[in-house]
């Protein structure tokens, strides 16, 4: 149970984060907890998401509470076609494990440097406001393996289990020991880029932006960042690069976010608390 002091600093960060990216010039959005859906306009992330999510039927209309701002902020700019560039919104998200609440952002473009911009913004926001130092960045892209894993491979949720846990041995057992996702761990994490590189070399331009992503949380005083080649996105929807911050000595990342395709490109990025 929160006392009178937490429950007042909880709401004073909320109203400060809103107020901070407000004179950033981002356009400030706010959406029901629940959610409506048509049965015969679902898109695959819909579909992905529902998996984790507390739903009921009403009627022929499907109803669920919000798991995740990007894919109700998606929908919604879909659906009223709304124009703003810059989005930043606060509020819960329930998945049937637990309720998080979330401070986030959302930029649509497809100018790297605009993204990178605003990833800046949320990192000062979370060093500055809220004084949280961040230790680990890190960062990956979700075409790498959907380049070494056929599509079977990679929905497959032993070999994702076994990827996470970096399992190696039960990844040749189920992958066999030629298959060319062992080549890539058999490499040093420094040399996995120049592995890819070598026998993908239509991965180049995705190792590429991979890197540029890195030079830019270095950039922003992050301790440590780490590339990782084998780094699995936690939501369907990221299309490109994805990262996860982490704080001192924290086992569970403090922000996430990525790339993924709106109308336009797009990214986003969140705290959770």
């Amino acid at each position: 149970m929160m006392t009178n002091e937490s429950l007042l600093a909880k709401k004073q960060r909320e109203m400060g984060f809103l107020h901070h990216f407000h004179h950033l010039g981002y356009d400030l959005i706010d959406l029901g907890v629940v959610e409506k859906f048509e049965w015969t306009q679902l898109s695959h992330d819909d579909l992905h998401l529902m998996l984790n999510r507390h739903k009921w039927q009403s009627g022929d209309k499907l109803f669920a509470l919000r798991s995740d701002w990007t894919n109700a902020i998606v929908r919604y700019r879909k659906q009223y076609h709304l124009r703003a560039d810059k989005i930043a919104y606060s509020g819960p998200v329930y998945s049937l494990l637990k309720e998080r609440h979330q401070l986030g952002v959302e930029t649509f473009t497809d100018s790297i440097p605009k993204q990178i911009e605003v990833l800046g913004d949320m990192i000062t926001f979370m060093e500055k406001e809220l004084e949280l130092y961040l230790s680990v960045a890190v960062v990956s892209h979700n075409k790498l393996l959907k380049k070494i894993l056929s599509p079977r491979e990679l929905e497959d949720p032993s070999v994702r289990k076994f990827i996470c846990e970096r399992n190696q041995d039960a990844l040749k057992h189920r992958l066999g020991a030629d298959h060319p996702l062992i080549g890539l761990m058999d490499q040093a994490p420094t040399e996995q880029a120049g592995y890819l590189k070598e026998h993908y070399p239509e991965l180049t331009g995705h190792l590429n932006e991979l890197a540029e992503w890195e030079a830019t949380l270095k950039s922003k005083n992050v301790d440590y960042v780490y590339a990782d080649m084998l780094a699995l996105p936690n939501q369907s929807y990221y299309k490109g690069i994805f990262i996860q911050l982490y704080g001192e000595n924290q086992t569970e990342p403090v922000a996430s976010g990525g790339q993924y395709t709106s109308s336009s490109k797009a990214f986003g990025m969140a705290i959770n608390n």
